[in-house]
């Protein structure tokens, strides 16, 4: 056996020094560019290694970007995709020295594949869901909102929502004999040509690499001229479960990259195309492309659309489908719940998610990254911040591993975890982690989208609130810190103002600018324009969530606060502080975090109104609560503690379809004044 690994440690090295003498000898000299020129020819195992050690010399990276910027060398690459974390470092090195590579490859696929250009017809646009339409909330009273159309109404009981089996075999007389007619019409189709074969395969390829690497418009790039070419293709056999697929592949980029007009076409496509999903397209496909839905929806901020997409999806999902589709499923659904506060059923979807990205791709693949993401997102909700924190560091030190320093991914890797270190740190007024992340986070995106991105506007929020805390701690110890207040209410009317313009005034994400700048501006003594801010937060909140909504209840808290704290409203606080709490006790139980803001808000009411039997009632309140808060900690209980067991696809769908939802438990909540980032 010993002889055997030095054999092996022997052969190792021999071939990582013959590797070091083939890249030696690429210098820019004659002979050399001989030998550039037939690197293609070597087996791809061997290629890519030559590759990869080509993107560690900074003199051989121009070389690297003419030779991989060949679309039949880099359709070779792709295909290994048992070695695509290769590939994608070696684009992460090119990128690092501003080698342009995915722009080349989008261009050079366009501009081979590309239809001529038509004539330009003026087509209608698809409308946007009514969220997006602007209504005046300061000016509009109930009535006119109710008359506002709001989201598509769909029932909740899981048991209510009809899908069609992926696997029905009983057709009636005029099925049959549809399916014998399509049969005959696919036995005459003629064969797609090479070139429209290498269009697709490579385009289907290309596209969704271009977006796993995180270069979001090329991809969408080269999946938009797949599809026109696509439609102006002749018939062919399963040309509907290729149309299907680049849709749900172009709608990922769009929805990621936040160009939800081009997303909204792209939906547009695939509800034309959903009528005619027959039991020939494959369950897996038919999956993800209700999980892009769901996915887009839930980059809207359209959550009760969202969560229906995905409970569409998970019906779909087989225990044959391949692991990437069942990841990806798992974790747009709880990403679902959990913004509905369906906690148990986040967990449960997360935790095998989690577990089947690491089992099968190991702790370096991007999946499984993606998946800690998503569960650093839960934990944040429910209150594990501590646990929220190392997820989100694990999942940055994932993604940098595989994209490097500069990338859209990474990013947002470091978005969230800005934003969950400032939860943690909130109580202690540090924020020094917190700020450097969201400074890288903004630096990124200021070099790779418009300075009118949603990406870069949502960083800024982060920093924003930051900005904010900070001053409030330099205040208390006796500086003037308004410069700080004033670049914090830039930020933040730089993110409400492109919100509006992308979502409207009735939108989530809209209230909670309106709800930021409601903090800051009780924090400026602005506290009419706080007050303004508050009530536009609530009554957008109550129109798009219900009365009863966690996001409603955070606005009514902070509302209170103003009125209690600053304007002296105290009656008026006390109704908001009760409204409050009952949203939380219903949602949350009694050891809900928040809990503790809106007692003591509670104590100086009555206190000050000297109505001192209430006020030694909620005093007991508050006594009883932080006896059960410490308690939890010191245990270190979680009322979702991570799920161990591994069980198959039919086990999750069993266990998820039958479980009650415990909105009422004592689950714990954010002790943030912000909710977390939804990225």
């Amino acid at each position: 056996m010993a002889a055997q690994q030095q054999l092996l440690a022997l052969m190792s090295s021999l071939y990582d020094l013959s590797l070091i003498a083939v890249v030696n000898s690429l210098d820019l000299k004659v002979p050399a560019l001989e030998r550039i020129s037939k690197l293609p020819e070597l087996p791809r195992n061997l290629l890519i290694d030559v590759y990869e050690l080509m993107s560690k010399r900074e003199d051989l990276k121009d070389t690297l970007l003419e030779e991989l910027s060949n679309l039949d060398v880099f359709n070779c690459l792709v295909h290994y995709t048992s070695e695509r974390g290769q590939l994608l470092r070696i684009v992460a090195a090119l990128m690092a020295s501003n080698k342009p590579l995915p722009r080349r490859l989008s261009d050079a696929y366009v501009g081979r594949f590309g239809l001529p250009q038509m004539p330009q017809v003026e087509a209608q646009m698809p409308q946007m869901p009514p969220q997006t339409e602007a209504v005046n909330i300061e000016q509009a009273d109930d009535d006119k909102l109710a008359k506002q159309p709001s989201q598509l109404k769909f029932k909740y009981e899981y048991d209510d929502i009809a899908i069609p089996s992926c696997s029905n075999n009983s057709y009636s007389a005029a099925t049959e004999l549809a399916k014998v007619q399509q049969q005959q019409q696919q036995q005459q189709l003629e064969p797609l040509s090479p070139q429209d074969g290498l269009a697709i395969d490579l385009g289907l390829r290309l596209g969704s690499f271009l977006s796993e690497a995180g270069w979001m418009q090329e991809s969408i790039s080269v999946l938009s001229c797949l599809n026109e070419r696509l439609k102006q293709m002749k018939p062919f056999k399963n040309q509907l479960v290729t149309r299907l697929d680049c849709l749900q592949r172009l709608l990922y980029a769009e929805s990621s990259h936040c160009n939800f007009k081009l997303a909204q076409q792209t939906f547009a496509e695939l509800m034309g195309l959903n009528p005619v999903i027959n039991e020939r397209v494959p369950c897996p496909l038919i999956a993800m492309v209700y999980t892009q839905i769901s996915s887009m929806f839930f980059a809207r901020n359209e959550y009760h659309n969202s969560h229906l997409w995905s409970v569409k999806a998970l019906h779909y999902l087989e225990m044959t489908a391949p692991s990437r589709v069942c990841i990806d499923v798992l974790r747009q659904a709880a990403k679902a719940c959990v913004v509905k506060r369906d906690f148990s059923r986040a967990n449960l979807l997360i935790c095998q998610a989690v577990r089947r990205a690491r089992e099968t791709f190991g702790p370096n693949h991007q999946k499984y990254g993606d998946a800690l993401l998503d569960y650093g997102f839960f934990l944040l909700n429910v209150d594990s911040v501590y646990q929220s924190v190392n997820v989100y560091k694990e999942a940055l030190t994932v993604r940098r591993g595989i994209f490097g320093n500069m990338n859209f991914h990474v990013a947002i890797a470091h978005e969230d975890l800005s934003y969950a270190y400032y939860v943690h740190e909130y109580s202690t007024g540090d924020f020094s982690c917190a700020q450097d992340h969201v400074d890288k986070a903004v630096n990124i995106m200021k070099n790779l989208v418009p300075s009118n991105h949603l990406m870069l506007a949502s960083a800024k929020r982060v920093k924003a609130l930051l900005l904010e805390e900070i001053a409030l701690d330099k205040i208390a110890d006796g500086m003037d810190e308004e410069d700080l207040l004033l670049q914090s209410e830039e930020l933040h009317n730089f993110a409400l103002q492109l919100s509006l313009e992308v979502f409207g005034e009735v939108n989530v994400q809209t209230a909670k600018h309106y709800g930021n700048l409601g903090r800051l501006y009780q924090t400026m003594n602005r506290f009419d324009e706080a007050e303004r801010m508050h009530q536009k937060a609530i009554k957008i909140k109550t129109h798009l969530l219900g009365p009863y909504d966690y996001e409603v209840g955070l606005s009514i808290g902070h509302l209170a606060s103003l009125y209690n704290y600053q304007m002296k409203k105290f009656r008026q606080a006390e109704d908001l502080y009760l409204r409050s709490i009952d949203i939380s006790l219903r949602l949350f139980g009694r050891t809900y975090s928040g809990l503790e803001y809106d007692y003591l808000g509670l104590c100086h009411v009555y206190e000050t109104l000297h109505e001192f039997e209430k006020y030694l009632r909620y005093a007991h309140i508050l006594e009883t609560w932080q006896l059960l808060r410490g308690q939890n900690l010191t245990q270190n209980k979680s009322s979702y503690p991570a799920i161990e067991e591994d069980f198959t696809i039919e086990q999750v769908k069993t266990k998820f379809f039958n479980m009650k939802s415990h909105k009422n438990e004592e689950a714990s909540g954010s002790t943030s004044s912000e909710e977390p980032s939804n990225n």
